[in-house]
């Protein structure tokens, strides 16, 4: 088998690739929301791993790391590994969750995502409707409107859990460490990118006043950047994101090394349904994976597009729905025929 074409199509707020053999046994990826700026990249991978096996997934990922592995490069890197996992996968008849060792959960609970102080009146009753039990808020517009919101949020949730997560608004722990009394007060689970993901000092010091677990690591590439944060245990939980942290092969190294430090694992993802099946089948095979994200704004590549997928979400939990070969994402092929261009 050998790969013959990489072709992308930007489809809502996300880039779509697919990677073409000439077995007719066809890979899917996506690349990290919002960033179309990237997609003049793919040509210039595509060339690298054109003629390679693509079940010889290790052997294609040395070509690209040799020339451009690097970020922001890493995002089409990151798609470009998924896809080559999911062709991998259809090749063997498996899916990637039994690649890397099997499942080891009988489902992995699911947290709204995409909550903030200005929508959490429509998405919270949205969501408490099809049976969420966990919600992430996101935080850092003030402390007058971050605690009407956690307020507010805490009331309509009752004792479900609530995450918070600050997308790395302030600028050192001093301000973070200022806001955990909110944090505190309205019982937040754990609090996610206080400070840029660069910060490890200032990590260390929010460690040390906490009392609710601290999560990062979304921003992270490669196993070498998440090794700090783990060998410092600066988080309590671990967020790798395939569409940026390398892709499966480094989400799965990341959530291994996890398990030595005895750091939870809750893989970010914020995108498709091709992301999430991919993150899925990552967790499903790891031990210390405890919950996933779920984007619950509005995105045609999660609820407009005709798919068929491994999983299912039911009462606030993902299960797998049936065993599917490959990453588990088999979209409408017409609609992808339709708006797949080449470039």
């Amino acid at each position: 088998m050998k790969i013959t074409d990489v072709k992308s199509a930007v489809i809502g707020a996300n880039i779509v690739i697919r990677v073409v053999t000439d077995k007719g046994i066809d890979g899917f990826s996506q690349v990290e929301t919002n960033k179309d700026y990237v997609r003049p990249l793919i040509p210039y991978f595509r060339d690298m791993i054109l003629g390679c096996d693509p079940t010889n997934v290790e052997n294609a990922l040395l070509r690209m790391r040799r020339s451009a592995a690097f970020k922001p490069w890493g995002k089409v890197f990151s798609t470009i590994e998924m896809a080559l996992w999911d062709i991998a996968g259809k090749a063997y008849g498996l899916p990637v969750y039994k690649m890397l060792g099997g499942s080891v959960h009988e489902h992995i609970e699911a947290y709204a995502s995409g909550i903030s102080h200005g929508d959490y009146k429509k998405r919270i009753p949205e969501c408490l409707k099809n049976g969420f039990d966990a919600f992430k808020v996101k935080v850092g517009f003030g402390e007058s409107s971050d605690s009407e919101t956690l307020s507010e949020v805490r009331k309509m949730i009752g004792q479900r859990k609530l995450f918070a997560d600050a997308n790395q608004k302030w600028p050192g722990a001093k301000e973070a460490v200022g806001q955990m009394r909110i944090l505190s007060e309205y019982g937040v689970d754990f609090f996610e990118e206080p400070v840029k993901a660069d910060l490890l000092s200032e990590y260390a010091s929010i460690r040390e006043n906490k009392n609710f677990r601290l999560a990062a690591g979304e921003n992270l590439y490669s196993r070498h950047e998440f090794h700090e944060y783990l060998s410092r245990r600066l988080v309590d939980i671990i967020q790798p994101d395939v569409t940026k942290c390398g892709g499966i092969t480094e989400a799965r190294a990341v959530c291994e090394e996890a398990g030595l430090y005895g750091v939870k694992t809750a893989l970010h993802m914020f995108g498709t349904a091709v992301g999430l099946a991919a993150s899925l089948n990552v967790m499903f095979a790891s031990p210390q994976a405890i919950c996933m994200e779920y984007d619950v704004l509005d995105n045609v590549m999660m609820t407009g597009l005709p798919l068929k997928t491994f999983y299912e979400l039911k009462n606030g939990r993902f299960i797998i729905r049936e065993e599917m070969p490959g990453v588990g994402f088999e979209p409408d092929a017409d609609f992808l025929n339709k708006y797949s261009v080449k470039k």
